[in-house]
């Protein structure tokens, strides 16, 4: 099927031309899946992804102007609260232009700022990183890549987005490594991404080049989940 449409048609068919908002199912069981997380793992969080700030085109998304904001709203409304929500990459859309970028990225700061949740971690995709290497995105949300660790669970954050080529790189490889060394193999792990570290669909640049390198470098831990 993947052959007889092209990538937006593809977007447009799972509802994330605009907004993604991923939890166990998606939007529509958030409540649900969070609050079975929580009594289940002892504490949940929120996946939220392509918000794609800056965004105009009714063809993929009629409303883009009102859908970061609908998805904070309904966040809100949960009545089980997230510990924490991570925001994957493509928070705006991209530009050539540095300075309606980071008017882009100070919009999508200000809009998300009514999230009722006090921790919000953020990774960037190649439309706030590629153009710059990730300049602008540092300057508004910090690092591109780090780890952080929360109630027994050890997440570690991947940039491959930065270089246009998609790659991870050898210094974040490196990086990597020497952070993995630091853990048990037994370790609960969770690592994030914005791009699969396989080649899922080379031809919509959905993959990482280097991304097996990072993948050999996992593989002997026995509990890691890639988002």
């Amino acid at each position: 099927m993947m052959k007889d449409m092209d990538r937006r048609d593809f977007l447009k068919l799972l509802g994330i031309g605009g907004v993604g908002v991923v939890f166990v199912s998606g939007l529509g069981s958030l409540a649900h899946a969070a609050g079975n997380a929580a009594m289940k793992y002892g504490f949940s969080f929120i996946q939220m992804s392509d918000t794609h700030w800056g965004f105009t085109g009714a063809a993929v998304n009629p409303d883009s102007a009102g859908t970061l904001k609908k998805a904070v709203a309904a966040v809100n409304k949960l009545k089980t609260k997230p510990d924490f929500i991570i925001f994957t990459g493509d928070l705006t859309h991209t530009t050539d232009d540095p300075k309606e970028r980071r008017k882009r990225m100070g919009e999508f700061r200000d809009i998300i700022k009514d999230l009722k949740v006090g921790d919000i971690k953020y990774l960037p995709g190649e439309h706030d990183a590629s153009p710059d290497n990730g300049e602008a995105f540092q300057e508004f949300f910090g690092k591109t890549h780090y780890t952080f660790d929360h109630k027994g669970v050890h997440f570690i954050t991947l940039d491959n987005v930065s270089d246009p080529r998609g790659n991870l790189g050898d210094a974040q490889l490196q990086w990597l490594g020497e952070e993995m060394k630091k853990l048990d193999k037994d370790s609960q792990i969770i690592v994030l991404t914005h791009r699969p570290l396989f080649g899922l669909y080379p031809q919509w640049e959905w993959a990482t080049p280097d991304g097996a390198k990072a993948i050999d470098i996992l593989l002997p831990y026995t509990n890691v989940t890639v988002f």
